[in-house]
């Protein structure tokens, strides 16, 4: 599974990616700071099994910190969007074309109002026009792409709009669900946006991060007002703090668990006010928001599930003997096969089933796999 961390130039984006992925990317307080994308691993939180079977894992793709399990996805920070773009304005089609290689997208705005639509520093400008900018630009240039489908002899309208979809992991079924919704019949300028806007809404679902709540006269108001205007899920949130955190525990100044940081070397005064800082935006949201966007996305938004695979079901091992070593994000309607896929391709070659180790029956091959399921993958 792959996120695109997408928004407008300078409202942290960057900052953002490095929180939830710890690479080493460019951060600037400057307009264009991101010219090729960043790419890097980011991992969705959930409970691990470990406690219900009364045992300890031994993770092998996914760590295990205090019974969380951490599971891996790819992500993707992209160019800072502008105005016009999906009309190749700045680095527009490139940054469309990266960013629509996404299963799902995290939209940054600055909630604090403090950076305007060029990415300079100002006071009072309204981060509502960076949602409806980035809204429009998507459509618009996806509307484009559609819009160069021409019907030919052997190929149905689904099929021709499909072949120039194809490399944005849009699959055919989707695109045919698409056109009968809309009931297109030809593709016409009203017939492509609509076609657009639904392949978005369905193939490329959106959150968008509040980013630099703690920069905010009143966040909590500003982000409320959003989702009136909006059809998206917002939530508050603080890149700056976020990666304070990660940068001190890296380096073993402190140690962060659920929400409390622990200092475990003596800090310099500099370092001191830097983390009291931070518990100051912990104790008045709850956390720093970035985790929780991340989850929120994945987890509710998209709809995905975690499942865990094992090769002994009563051992809840693999073949080196490693209890619940590995983890996998899939996507709402996988099946048991889909998930031996992401094992090795040479398992769904040779796949001849799967078992429920919770229950040791097995699971039916066409059915959706469950959250949290636990499989032996039979080939």
């Amino acid at each position: 599974m792959k996120i695109g961390i997408i928004g407008r130039t300078n409202v942290g984006k960057s900052t953002f990616f490095k929180a939830i992925t710890m690479e080493e990317v460019e951060i600037e307080d400057r307009p264009f700071t991101t010219i090729e994308p960043n790419r890097g691993i980011a991992y969705v939180r959930v409970e691990c099994p470990e406690k219900e079977f009364g045992t300890k894992c031994q993770p092998h793709n996914s760590p295990c910190i205090d019974g969380e399990r951490l599971v891996p996805l790819e992500v993707i920070d992209v160019a800072g969007l502008i105005q016009g773009a999906s009309s190749g304005k700045g680095l527009g089609n490139k940054f469309l074309s990266e960013a629509m290689e996404a299963d799902a997208l995290i939209q940054v705005i600055d909630i604090s109002g403090k950076t305007d639509a060029g990415g300079n520093k100002t006071s009072d400008y309204d981060p509502a026009n960076d949602v409806r900018m980035v809204d429009s630009e998507m459509r618009i240039w996806l509307k484009n792409v559609i819009m160069r489908a021409k019907a030919k002899s052997g190929l149905d309208l689904s099929q021709e709009i499909q072949k120039n979809l194809s490399g944005l992991g849009i699959s055919l079924e989707r695109v045919r669900e698409a056109v009968k919704a809309v009931r297109a019949d030809s593709v016409s300028d009203s017939s492509a946006e609509a076609i657009a806007d639904y392949i978005l809404k369905t193939t490329k679902p959106m959150i968008v991060a509040c980013n630099k709540m703690d920069a905010s006269d009143d966040a909590d108001r500003a982000v409320e007002r959003l989702r009136s205007s909006f059809p998206y899920e917002f939530m508050p949130c603080s890149a700056a703090a976020e990666l304070t955190i990660k940068e001190a525990e890296r380096h073993g100044f402190i140690s962060y668990r659920k929400g409390k940081i622990e200092r475990v070397k003596k800090l310099t005064p500099e370092q001191e006010r830097a983390i009291r800082i931070v518990e100051n935006i912990i104790k008045a949201h709850g956390s720093t928001g970035v985790q929780e966007i991340l989850n929120r996305l994945v987890l509710s938004i998209k709809k995905c599930k975690v499942v865990f695979t094992v090769q002994d079901e009563k051992n809840l091992s693999d073949a080196n003997g490693r209890v619940l070593p590995d983890a996998y994000i899939v996507d709402q309607m996988a099946t048991p096969k889909d998930v031996a896929e992401l094992v090795h391709s040479d398992f769904a070659k040779a796949y001849k089933g799967a078992i429920d180790c919770r229950t040791g029956l097995k699971v039916k091959n066409d059915e959706p796999v469950k959250n949290g399921q636990i499989l032996k993958i039979l080939i």
